[in-house]
């Protein structure tokens, strides 16, 4: 109230009518309402990934689907308004509220959303393209998919005055409680024994508190390298095939309405399919680029490096990069994939010679597109090499804009692409002479 009359002196605070105690059912009734708004809010961040609430996705619920939670919170909200207008004998608070109305109108409300961040709905639309998003995670180890099956395994949130969990309740984790590393996740027994959030099993009380890889019910990509490559014939993808990948998390926890499921994600997300969502710039990494947007702070972590036509893409994930992950992505990826078309071509070449009229002209075509393509993926290898050589020696500390910023021109998005070159020109001037790529480089 004090800041609302933008009066910060001490007079404004001797005008405040504060009461020496609360009555005791007073204060029961402020106490129920405000744990159950707390709880109701933690329940709408369950299913917002960029959230230290997060739980997993609702498989159970249809995509369509909205949970109605800002009406149940507005009135818990009003409960809250009306137990101190109460015990300040007030008839009610609306003059607070219209004062607060006045404040927004004149435009002197400084907490303003950036038009580019993704804002706190539950439409249909947000619900699948988080989906898809917690999907990839479950791929990249980010997300346990043990929780989306059986949602009793994800750990209490600790009470709301004690320090905030370290990880989220859907991580996937390791016995220290920190993100899982390869052979190393934590078994099912270890999660229903564990307390919170905050807490792990007491020692000795788990047999066996991790489970190698085997064992766990998804392969995980452990490098944090995804490609789309769905073979040369578009019939053969790769075994780490970024659609292919998304499909085992989808039969997992769908199995035989998996297909129906990613249709009706799709037909939601105005694509034709999941290949045609993660293709296009405007698709899956504008989506996912707004949603870890706030406050003029841009952090997306899952990057796609393209070729320019987009036929081609590797994905990194921000917190598994090192400095060996480009030469890895060269050597498992593009190489292979570079000789894959060129024996592609050479096969091609050869059926051009006994081919005539239609056929021929089908297969020049073909011919120009994977000579045009081989060329692109030469030129990602070689980007990708160079800047491996700067040297590249990714450090989170420097933060996401400035890790990202060596890669600007393999950036498909425009906006993305002009925020990274942005910040690559201002490391090259010495504005971020702070940072450890600055000094690598």
């Amino acid at each position: 109230m004090q800041a609302n009359f933008a009066d910060y002196s001490t007079g404004a605070l001797k005008k405040i009518p504060w009461l020496i105690r609360l009555q005791d059912q007073e204060m029961k009734d402020l106490e129920r309402v405000t744990v159950a708004t707390i709880d109701h809010l933690r329940e709408a961040k369950a299913t917002n990934e960029t959230s230290i609430c997060f739980r997993s996705v609702n498989r159970v619920r249809e995509l369509g689907q909205s949970v109605e939670t800002e009406g149940m919170i507005r009135n818990l909200m009003e409960l809250w308004d009306l137990a101190i207008s109460k015990s300040y004998g007030f008839d009610d608070l609306r003059w607070v509220e219209e004062s607060l109305n006045e404040e927004v109108e004149d435009g002197t409300d400084s907490d303003k959303i950036d038009e580019d961040e993704e804002p706190e709905t539950e439409d249909s639309f947000s619900n699948a393209s988080r989906l898809i998003a917690y999907l990839m995670g479950c791929i990249l180890g980010r997300w346990d998919v043990r929780i989306a099956l059986n949602p009793t395994l994800a750990p209490k949130l600790p009470d709301p005055f004690d320090p905030l969990p370290v990880c989220p309740p859907g991580m996937l984790v390791g016995a220290d409680g920190l993100p899982a590393e390869a052979n190393r996740i934590v078994s099912e027994e270890w999660l229903s024994a564990r307390p919170d959030g905050n807490t792990l099993p007491p020692d000795g009380s788990v047999k066996n508190p991790t489970i190698p890889d085997s064992e766990y019910p998804l392969r995980i990509s452990w490098e944090g390298v995804l490609v789309d490559d769905p073979g040369f014939n578009g019939d053969r993808p790769h075994r780490d095939d970024i659609v292919r990948r998304v499909r085992e998390v989808f039969d997992l926890l769908w199995k035989d309405k998996s297909h129906e499921v990613e249709q009706e994600a799709c037909d939601i997300l105005g694509v034709s399919d999941l290949r045609d969502y993660f293709r296009k710039p405007a698709g899956f990494f504008q989506d996912h680029l707004k949603r870890y947007s706030k406050s003029r702070r841009k952090a997306p972590i899952y990057w796609p490096l393209s070729t320019p036509s987009g036929s081609y893409t590797i994905w990194l994930y921000y917190h598994r990069l090192n400095e060996q992950t480009l030469y890895g992505a060269v050597n498992k990826y593009i190489e292979p994939k570079t000789s894959e078309v060129e024996r592609g071509i050479a096969q091609i070449e050869n059926d051009l010679k006994a081919a005539s009229g239609r056929e021929a002209t089908r297969l020049t075509d073909r011919l120009g597109e994977a000579r045009a393509f081989v060329a692109e993926l030469r030129d990602l290898r070689e980007e990708l090499l160079r800047i491996a050589a700067l040297p590249y020696k990714p450090d989170l500390n420097d933060g996401v804009i400035i890790n990202a910023a060596p890669f600007h021109g393999l950036f498909r998005l425009r906006s993305w692409a002009k925020d990274t070159e942005d910040c690559w020109k201002k490391l090259a001037k010495g504005d971020y002479d702070w940072a450890h790529s600055a000094y690598t480089i």
